[in-house]
Formats: structure tokens, sequence, C-alpha cells
């Protein structure tokens, strides 16, 4: 069946199925709308010089009349520097710095975890991919997925097929939109909507790519298809009301595919930074992000600026701009009548002084905000108090997305394993983010303990493993006689 959908509305700020317009797939909700902006500047940051200087006219905008070739060569030496999506990094580090613990069935630790994602990802490496979604745009979505039904009759032969579920990882800018039974579960899934790119092969050589929107419901999925490729999204994404809403959602499409699966509820799942409701979030850097692009600017200006002052203009006073051959070198000296003078002109280096306090006021404002905190390293001993506290903001930021991605990742394990009919596995992050290793004073009262009997030799080990004195695998070769 095909649908076709007017195109003579204009919308802005708010999605046209908000409005009740336009009913299609391809609209976004006003939820959505609301949330993309933050996302453009996450995106901005995190892209970095190439992206920026693509969008250069939003985000390093044309002064009153510039002349736009020398715009184009302002925008061309701008460099950006990624503070954001290094602390970004660092973060994701700090968080998964240990290995993910999974207990359970052999099946998930020999065969899943070592490829999760049907493309070769282990559970580590997803997981890390979650978490610096998360941090940057403020969630990330899981979908967990399982092929088509085949002739196997059981478990064993299914994986021998190489039938298993797999997780899809989804941008939130990637939803288009959702509903919420709000009178059940505290606001369950009822519909999501997933934004994909269908590339399909086309002759021998070449391919067609399409936009398609698949649309999820408990125990049942439809794939929406446009027909017209042409429809894409217009104006600036940074500003959400830039574009034409209709234009997203206007053409022709149809269903390519739909079909039913055995799980009650929709298999996707949320893991949250910075959580609003359900659904909706807010970046947690995003303070940080519009610091790095105030910095960004401010660099691009005095580049611009130490350039075009790099080269020093030429004055000669009574000369007539008839005069020619006129030769200029460090070779070559210049006699003049009298009463002329030939001299450069320069500005002063006074001059950029204010635009280079600037710059690094805006640094260290970054940096207040969190990037010494995760990145610099005491060499010092110090009080466990004064640790404690100095940690205290980055901790509490890091266990919340700790802690929902190690929830978000029990939820896709069982999802799968409601696929598979087998036991789901224990999942275990450790909340173990400081860097620093156990000091002197720290293994001296320890060894007090074990002297006083306060506590035994394996828990003393255990706590040297724990703060990386002893490897892990010291654990393993303690004879068993030793621990008594």
């Amino acid at each position: 069946m095909t649908y076709s959908v007017p195109g003579s509305v204009r919308t802005h700020l708010v999605s046209s199925s908000y409005l009740g317009s336009v009913d299609s797939p391809f609209v976004r909700t006003k939820a959505v709308i609301d949330q993309m902006k933050g996302w453009e500047i996450m995106t901005a940051v995190t892209n970095g010089t190439e992206y920026l200087r693509e969008n250069s006219e939003t985000f390093l905008p044309l002064e009153p009349r510039e002349d736009y070739s020398a715009y184009l060569a302002r925008v061309n030496r701008a460099v950006f520097s990624p503070y954001t999506q290094r602390l970004i990094r660092a973060a994701a580090g700090l968080i998964l710095r240990k290995p993910i613990s999974i207990e359970g069935d052999p099946y998930w630790t020999d065969v899943f975890n070592k490829n999760v994602d049907g493309c070769g990802s282990d559970i580590d490496e997803y997981a890390r991919r979650q978490a610096i979604c998360a941090l940057t745009y403020g969630h990330c979505h899981t979908l967990v997925d399982f092929p088509a039904p085949t002739d196997a009759r059981t478990l064993a032969e299914e994986r021998a097929l190489n039938r298993r579920p797999y997780w899809i990882e989804i941008e939130p800018k990637n939803i288009y939109g959702w509903r919420l039974d709000r009178d059940s579960n505290y606001g369950s899934l009822t519909q999501v909507r997933i934004a994909e790119k269908a590339v399909v092969p086309d002759g021998d050589f070449g391919e067609k790519v399409y936009d398609q929107v698949r649309v999820i419901e408990p125990g049942r999925y439809r794939i929406y298809r446009r027909d017209q490729q042409e429809n894409q999204l217009q104006g600036s994404a940074a500003y959400p009301g830039s574009y034409d809403q209709t234009a997203t959602a206007g053409g022709e499409y149809e269903i390519v595919e739909q079909g039913a699966f055995d799980l009650e509820g929709i298999p996707l799942v949320t893991v949250y930074a910075n959580k609003v409701e359900t659904m909706s979030s807010r970046p947690p850097l995003l303070d940080i992000a519009y610091l790095n692009l105030a910095h960004f600017q401010r660099q691009a200006d005095l580049i611009h600026s130490l350039h075009i002052a790099s080269q020093p203009m030429l004055v000669m006073e009574g000369w007539d701009d008839q005069t020619k051959d006129i030769a200029i070198s460090v070779n070559y000296a210049m006699a003049t009548q009298p009463g002329n003078k030939v001299y450069y002109v320069e500005p002063a280096s006074s001059a950029f002084e204010a635009q280079s306090a600037e710059v690094q006021e805006l640094q260290q404002q970054m940096s207040s905000l969190g990037i010494s905190t995760l990145s610099q390293q005491k060499h010092v001993a110090e009080s466990a108090d004064a640790r404690r506290l100095d940690r205290i903001d980055t901790n509490s930021m890091l266990a919340m997305v700790s802690m929902d991605l190690e929830s978000g990742l029990q939820k896709s394990y069982d999802l799968a394993a409601n696929y598979l009919g087998i036991e789901p596995p224990e999942v275990k992050i450790s909340r173990d983010f400081d860097l620093q290793r156990l000091i002197g004073q720290d293994i001296t009262a320890m060894g007090q303990l074990l002297e006083s009997e306060v506590i035994d030799r394996g828990e003393f080990r255990e706590m040297l493993v724990q703060g990386e004195i002893l490897p892990k695998a010291a654990e393993s070769q303690e004879e068993p006689s030793e621990l008594q």
C-alpha cells in the first residue's frame, strides 16, 4: 500500500505530527525537536575542525561587510581544540577501565560476548561506544534483534545455523518519535520509530540509498521506505526551526516489510547519562561544549589577526602612484627626496593581549568544569578524605552513568536470553574510578590490620589486587593452604 502526504505546510520549532497536520512516520515529534539543538552542538564539538569548517556560517558567522574570499581564508585557518571530546573519552575510559564481569551460562562468555552486535564487537568495545554516546547526547539506545525464523527445531540447530540475537546501537537523533502507555508500568513504550538507511544493490556494481523508518510496537514491526530520495532534511540542523518539517515527511512512502516477534514489549533499551524523562535527556557536558565553541571562535579570530599583523604594510610618503621600477628587498636600499619617508606600519604586540587573555580564560573555565579533574593525576601522598573530596563531583557523574550502563546491559542480556530460551548472565561494572594506586601509608595500615587478624591473608591480597598493586591473575596462584 502506498501513502501520499501533502507538502504545502511549513512548520517551525514544532513538528507537523505534533500539530496534527501531517500523519507520517518520517516526522519528528516535539520531544525530539526540543533536544535537537543540544545534539547539534555536541555533534559539532565531537566531529571537530572539518565539521565546523563545513558548517562555518553557523559556528563562525560572516562579519558585516566582510569580503567572502577573506572570510573563507579565515575559516580555513581556524582550528578546533577538542577539549570536550577528550573529556568524553576520558570519562568513558574511567567508567570501563576494568573489564566488564559477565557470569552465567558459558554460551555468553564463549560465544555471545565475543560478537554482541554481529559486526565483531566484543562486550567491552560495545559498552564503551554506549558510554561515549550517552555522555555525548545524554542517552543512547540498544535495539535487541533476532534473525527471521528458520526450519531449526532445537537451540543447538539454531546455533549451528549461527542464528542468534544481536544488539544494534542507535543514537538518539535517529529516534523520530515514540508513544507511552501512561496508565501502566509508569509509562511503558507502546511505539517507537527508528530512522534507518537502506542500501539496495543497483545493477552489477551500483547501489541506491533510501530513507526508511522502522516502526516497532509490542509483538510487531513495520518498515516504511520513502520512494523519493530528494526529500532530505533542509536547512541547518543547528536550529531545528530552520528546516521545512514537511519536506522530511513529504513525498510517497510504502510499507516494504512487516512481521511479528515473540517478545511482549518493545526490545529497545535506553542508557541515560542525564535523564529528564523517558526517552528525553540533556547532554551532561553541554555547558563545556558551548565554552569549547566560544574558544574556537575566539581562537579563530586571534589566528586570523596574527596572520594579518604578521605582514606589515609599506608606506612611502611623497611618492606618486605612477612611479615604477621600485625594488623592495633586503638587498636594496632606497634613496628619497628631502621630506619623503619610507616605513612599515604594523600593530603593537599589546593589541592581541586581550584576545589571548580571553582564550586562556575560556581554557581555565573548561578545566574547572571537569577536564583537570578527569585527566590530572597526583603523584604525592594525600589523606583519604582529601582524595575523596577532590573526586566527589566526578565520581557522582561517573557512578550514575556506570550504574545506568550496567542496568542497560543487563536488560539487553535479558532480552537476548528471552529469544534464546536460556538464563541471562549477571553483569557487573566496577565502580573504581580512581586511577591512583594504593600509596605506602594505605598498604602499611592494611598490613597492621593483617597482623592484628582483623583481616585474613586472602582479604589482604584482594585489597592489593583492587588497589592495582598485584595483578588480578595472582588470585588464582594462591594455594588454599596459604589462605588458612
